[in-house]
């Protein structure tokens, strides 16, 4: 949605996204008509910060009065230092990825964790004693694998390139989720397991010709998910189709991040009926 000069008035707020790069980002395309939908007098612009600008860069936000940030790469994690407070699932996931000014002080949210449960829907999958297998061990990988344990999942495998990483994860996830199950394999490991599901949190994929796992070597596997959005069928998911096995990308989970960052900043629900029309509009153009 292109913002015009007789939208932005002296009362205007303004929200926007942080990262570097940013010019990629779909966001102004989900929160904008959002705001237009529900009458908000308010904004969203993309802000490129570097590393070393974080922590100006925020003092420069808030000294503005910008009401609401997104964050993406590379600031998830680096953003607590500068933050006054954080939620309770921004502090189990390690990461935040939204932002809300409350009196001149930042409040730090992560809403991966429940825009990729929401996404997952279509699957029809009742995740409370599933047995799941995640690829990668990054920030993403963070948001979703807390998502899962707070869902319910009962075993959470986590494979890595560098196992250190997956042994890491799988430990600070074992500390906050005590009773349930949470290892690090290698992908021979996995593959010999009994998964409801399996979900790709690495950028492998994104290229169109590479995949970070052959699903036929799977012994029992239920389901895939795939976070990439674009392109919409990555070489994994396009496996998974072949095989017969419910697959999804991670559009929803673009779209229901946006949605509980909208609501977290307005107290509304989100338009999300408008919000999934205008990012399907805007991946279609891709």
């Amino acid at each position: 949605m292109r913002v015009i000069e007789s939208m932005i008035h002296g009362t205007t707020q303004i929200y926007g996204v942080i990262g570097d790069p940013i010019s990629h980002s779909l966001s102004p395309s989900l929160q904008n008509p959002a705001f237009a939908a529900l009458g908000i007098d308010a904004v969203y612009v993309t802000f490129r910060v570097a590393p070393s600008s974080l922590g100006d860069a925020l003092r420069g936000l808030l000294a503005l009065n910008v009401q609401g940030i997104n964050v993406t790469v590379p600031h998830k994690n680096e953003v607590f230092q500068y933050l006054d407070e954080v939620t309770d699932t921004a502090r189990k996931i390690g990461a935040v990825n939204t932002l809300r000014n409350d009196s001149g002080h930042w409040i730090g949210e992560n809403t991966d964790a429940t825009g990729f449960i929401r996404s997952l829907e279509p699957l029809g999958l009742n995740l409370s004693g599933c047995s799941v297998g995640m690829l990668g061990a990054g920030g993403a990988a963070r948001g979703v694998a807390v998502g899962l344990l707070e869902a319910g999942v009962s075993r959470l495998f986590i494979c890595n390139r560098n196992y250190e990483r997956a042994i890491i994860l799988a430990e600070l996830l074992q500390a906050s989720f005590g009773q349930q199950s949470v290892k690090a394999v290698s992908l021979e490991q996995l593959e010999k397991e009994e998964l409801n599901l399996l979900v790709n949190t690495t950028t492998v994929g994104s290229e169109r010709y590479a995949s970070p796992a052959k699903l036929n070597r799977f012994d029992n596997l239920g389901a895939v998910a795939d976070i990439i959005y674009r392109p919409s069928q990555t070489p994994l998911l396009l496996e998974a189709e072949k095989l017969g096995l419910p697959n999804l990308n991670g559009g929803g989970m673009l779209l229901y991040q946006g949605t509980a960052a909208f609501s977290f900043w307005t107290g509304r629900p989100a338009p999300e009926i408008i919000m999934c029309k205008a990012l399907d509009e805007h991946l279609s153009k891709i």
